[in-house]
């Protein structure tokens, strides 16, 4: 993994490509962190939130710029990018209850449950980096035994190698009785939300495009939301 320097904090790499984009003041990143933290904020219902895959925490900067004032509990395998988040945001710490684990065994054993949670692994292969299998396998239905009712999950998903999308969207879907998907102009991955009833696809967009534009990030306007 590569730290980068930036002018607003640090920037995590692997094969080329950002698994995080770290931001050490309240703001923008610029990037699917944003996104994420709106539909976080977007479809917050109070209860706990859980993110499998912290990726260094990039989802806090936006977070809190969005006045999002709650906790998180957070599960990775990387000690490391954890220790990237304590070491440029200290005064965050306290937001994050973090746990060393792999997400399917956790949530095997959490008895915990949330009204949100964020699927946000990744794995690095020889040449790129792309979702573990259980991201396709085991932890959909994982994920929907711990939602409580009326919860929501999202899924940031990458391109498979082997899977094409019409495949691999169904095998998260079809444990969901709701969902939508979020296309996102500058970038390959896509965002699953699913739940038990969700906002319609044109008013969870606007949503979460007026998110982006009070956050003052450049991904306003370039994502749009459809019916999965």
């Amino acid at each position: 993994m590569q730290v980068i320097r930036t002018r607003g904090g640090v920037r995590l790499k692997q094969h080329g490509v950002v698994i995080s984009e770290v931001r050490v003041t309240p703001g923008p990143t610029h990037s699917i962190f944003d996104v994420l933290a709106a539909l976080m904020v977007a479809l917050d219902n109070g209860d706990s939130v859980g993110l499998l895959g912290f990726s260094a925490g990039g989802m806090l900067a936006p977070l809190v710029a969005l006045g999002w004032q709650r906790r998180l509990v957070a599960v990775d395998l990387d000690a490391e990018a954890y220790e990237v988040f304590c070491r440029e945001c200290p005064q965050w710490i306290p937001r994050v209850t973090f746990h060393r684990a792999e997400a399917s065994t956790w949530l095997r054993r959490c008895r915990s449950r949330f009204g949100f949670l964020v699927e946000d692994l990744s794995v690095a292969t020889p040449a790129d980096v792309v979702k573990p299998d259980v991201s396709w396998t085991e932890l959909p239905a994982l994920i929907r035994r711990r939602l409580l009712p009326g919860g929501t999950a999202v899924f940031n998903l990458l391109p498979d190698p082997v899977i094409p999308w019409t495949k691999a969207i169904p095998m998260i879907r079809r444990h969901f009785r709701d969902a939508r998907q979020i296309h996102l102009e500058e970038f390959e991955n896509r965002l699953l939300v699913v739940g038990e009833r969700l906002p319609d696809a044109r008013r969870l967009g606007r949503a979460v495009d007026g998110l982006l534009a009070s956050l003052g990030s450049r991904q306003a306007g370039l994502t749009r939301a459809r019916i999965a």
